[in-house]
């Protein structure tokens, strides 16, 4: 079997700190030290180049109150992580066996730079080569059909590369496509899965059957970590339904971390996960379980494609899951075949968020009540506790709306799951962590009700992470973060007064731990904010703040007022602005056109969070200006191979490629970033006598955007030349009119700009004043 490159290997931050025996807080200081190596982003995470890394480390001296009493005067950091890693490699023995064997070692695969550059690579235009009348889904299982047999090992991925090889055209294609898929299902019914990947990839059509080699080869260069970054693109091309999409990593492993605090100390066992997707929380518990790795793994899957993958996922792990298809309820096989009993449950069920006014269900066994018919919201739960063992623990996502409906029978079962003591915490996350629902959820941690808790632990990390393309994204600080407030509180056990892990500030997590009697008096609601308060989490008003909101807003207010002044100062009005045209002219004539960089000179080292200068891509386009989101920056060595693509004030910024909107013009404080591919930088020559101002703002005007839009070639995605946009034509008036109309829409622009900020201000002056009037009992 190939193994996988061990060059460029990249670590999570929270590896960092377990190898290096350090506390996170030391990790994010280093991190601010000056050069500590840059992390790269794949996906949801932040990783690291171990070798930069450890360069870095070497030299790092250990401190003498940290050292260990093997570690000699002058030891660096770089030496006890070189130590850590062999010991590592040691206890895996450093390879991975067959998985048809079922005896692979349970270790978290490992990711490197050039798996993430691959994998970018593979979901380039090799998509639309190799799929043709297919799928972009059935591109994604050939991928992942690929990485399954590299890391299989045995004969199968020699086999596979032999027939590569002696291959040739479109029967050759179909050839090796049906032994991918022959091959893969044979495993999969060794796992006891039912097998369908043949006809997944019988669909697909290469063009040619070199573009069909050429990515087999690519994913033999592959390390078995890749899987999990094929996995989040087969998400978020597949367009899941809501039950199928996989849970994210990071809550993933906020569950398995805070499930097993719950768990009875020293206890071991085996996982389930009664609705198990794509097998991630599975996955999970197997790659975070650290000492309490489970014995078995066990699963239901409710759709073909997901349980083959989950299937696939956790034998990469080296586990022989029985993760098996089922149509019915869980609660419906668990009356046919038996009450298992498992020390470990998590799962992520389908939510049902209509109300129902209909009668609970008479059929079943519901020892905490029947839940109402047509929802099963509150069935979960019960079944979920059903399974554990004395002393297990079980962590299931609900919707917020299952913590407090005023549905009766729903009230009862949170009753009778409250007085039994299985509710251990309750955990509210952000929204819009999902990629196919925006509903907000929260997590329940269950436990056995021999083991019953008189007290509920709530947390509302609803403000943690960062928003990445319309969704909230968890780093491994906000992982960090919630399992800190947890334990924090656990430990504390302070009763019924909240407390913000950070201060109360933005990514806090307040929490707070209350008696089952107070529960009680708040009607058994199981919403962290009935406990925390009902809204955003806020510090107490005081008459300072009051009076601080309010000197905002009086600074605004002067503000507005020297904008309105400005703008009737401009001389708006029937003289405003004189029709006179001086001459016409085309873009050609006005600027030098460049185009930004090619695809090549990123590949090497793709932009990213964590660099030194700007780029800039048509996202950041908005109303005519530059809104740069934080999210892609070059490093220093790339932006001096890239100057020729610098930008100056009064440049203007058009999209080349993608949806066509108005241009933005460069600002001072904008100068020296850098355009990416898919931006055409006009530059006023010299002597052309054209504002840049006025310019930015004629190309800005609803009819010059669609005269752009109608010249785009109608490619795969809208694309503009050089040349066509050119051929533009401008009407000029003489330049002292430019400037007075240039300088005339500023003033109207900040005028806008101004009373925004101020009714912003306002609006904030009131919650707080309302926060001070309507807290009574608070003191000022």
């Amino acid at each position: 079997m190939l193994s996988a490159p061990r060059e460029g290997r990249l670590l999570t931050q929270a590896q960092i700190c377990s190898l290096a025996d350090v506390a996170r807080s030391t990790v994010n200081y280093w991190r601010k030290t000056p050069g500590f190596p840059g992390a790269q982003r794949a996906g949801d995470m932040e990783l690291f180049p171990q070798d930069a890394l450890l360069e870095w480390l070497d030299e790092r001296v250990i401190p003498r109150r940290s050292r260990r009493p093997s570690e000699p005067d002058g030891s660096a950091y770089g030496d006890r992580v070189r130590r850590a890693l062999r010991t590592a490699a040691g206890a895996t023995g450093g390879t991975s066996e067959s998985l048809s064997t079922g005896t692979a070692p349970r270790t978290s695969p490992g990711l490197s730079s050039r798996d993430v550059l691959r994998v970018r690579e593979l979901m380039g235009e090799q998509v639309e080569r190799v799929r043709g009348a297919g799928s972009v889904v059935d591109y994604m299982n050939l991928l992942l059909c690929l990485l399954f047999l590299r890391e299989a090992g045995g004969p199968h991925w020699d086999r596979l590369s032999e027939r590569a090889r002696t291959g040739s055209g479109s029967d050759g294609s179909r050839l090796l496509l049906r032994h991918i898929g022959e091959v893969v299902d044979e495993l999969l019914k060794r796992l006891g899965m039912v097998p369908g990947m043949q006809e997944q990839l019988s669909r697909l059509e290469p063009r040619t059957y070199a573009d069909l080699t050429s990515v087999v080869g690519q994913v033999g260069l592959l390390g078995s970590g890749a899987f999990r970054l094929v996995l989040d693109e087969y998400e978020r091309r597949a367009g899941l339904r809501s039950g199928e999409f996989f849970t994210p990593h990071a809550v993933a492993r906020i569950m398995v971390s805070i499930a097993l605090e719950e768990r009875a100390p020293g206890m071991l066992g085996a996982v389930f996960d009664p609705y198990a997707r794509g097998g991630e929380l599975l996955a999970a518990a197997v790659e975070n379980g650290g000492a309490s790795l489970p014995s078995e793994v066990h699963g239901y899957s409710h759709a073909h494609g997901t349980a083959r993958l989950a299937s696939m996922n956790l034998a990469l792990l080296g586990e022989r899951s029985s993760v098996r298809l089922s149509r019915r309820t869980p609660w419906s096989e668990r009356r046919d075949r038996g009450a298992a009993r498992f020390s470990l449950v998590l799962t992520n069920p389908p939510f049902n968020m209509s109300d129902t006014s209909r009668e609970a269900r008479v059929e079943g066994d519901w020892p905490y009540g029947a839940p109402p018919v047509g929802n099963d919201n509150l069935a979960y739960p019960q079944y979920v506790v059903g399974c554990l063992e004395d002393g297990g623990s079980a962590a299931v996502i609900m919707p917020n709306k299952a913590g407090d409906s005023a549905n009766s029978a729903e009230r009862a079962i949170r009753e009778k799951l409250v007085e039994r003591g299985v509710v251990r915490c309750v955990l509210e996350l952000p929204d819009r962590l999902f990629s196919s629902t925006s509903v907000p959820v929260s997590v329940w941690f269950l436990g056995s009700p021999t083991n019953a808790c008189k007290e509920v632990l709530f947390l509302d990390a609803r403000e943690v992470g960062t928003t990445r393309k319309g969704r909230r994204v968890l780093r491994d600080e906000d992982v960090e973060a919630v399992v800190h407030a947890y334990r924090a509180a656990r430990s504390s056990r302070a009763r019924e007064q909240p407390s913000a892990d950070g201060g109360g500030g933005k990514g806090a997590v307040p929490a707070v731990v209350v008696s089952r009697e107070v529960i009680r008096d708040r009607g058994y609601s199981l919403r962290p904010t009935a406990h925390l308060g009902t809204g955003r989490h806020r510090p107490p008003a005081t008459d300072r703040a009051v009076s601080r909101a309010w000197e905002t807003v009086e600074r605004l207010r002067c503000t507005v007022r020297e904008a309105d002044a400005d703008v009737a100062a401009a001389g708006f009005g029937s003289g405003f602005p004189p029709s006179v045209k001086e001459r016409d002219a085309t873009l050609t004539e006005l600027c030098d056109i460049a185009a930004g960089p090619s695809f090549t000179r990123l590949r090497a080292e793709p932009p990213s969070p964590d660099g030194d200068v700007p780029m800039v891509y048509p996202t950041h386009l908005r109303s005519g200006r530059i809104e740069h989101t934080g999210d892609r920056y070059a490093s220093f060595p790339l932006a001096n191979g890239l100057r020729a693509f610098e930008v100056e004030t009064g440049d203007i910024l058009c999209i080349r490629t993608g949806a066509m909107g108005p241009p933005a013009l460069v600002r001072p404080e904008e100068a020296g970033w850098l355009i990416s591919a898919n931006l055409l930088r006009l530059r006023v020559k010299e002597g052309a006598d054209v504002d840049p101002a006025y310019l930015a703002a004629y190309l800005g005007r609803p009819d010059a955007v669609a005269w752009v839009r109608d010249r785009a070639t109608a490619t795969g995605a809208p694309t503009i030349s050089k040349a066509s946009l050119g051929s533009q034509p401008v009407v000029l008036p003489p330049y002292d009119e430019q400037q007075r109309i240039a300088g005339a829409l500023a003033a109207l622009e900040a005028q806008a700009t101004a009373h925004l900020r101020f009714a912003a201000a306002v609006k904030e002056a009131r919650a707080t004043m309302a926060d001070l009037l309507t807290t009574l009992d608070q003191p000022r």
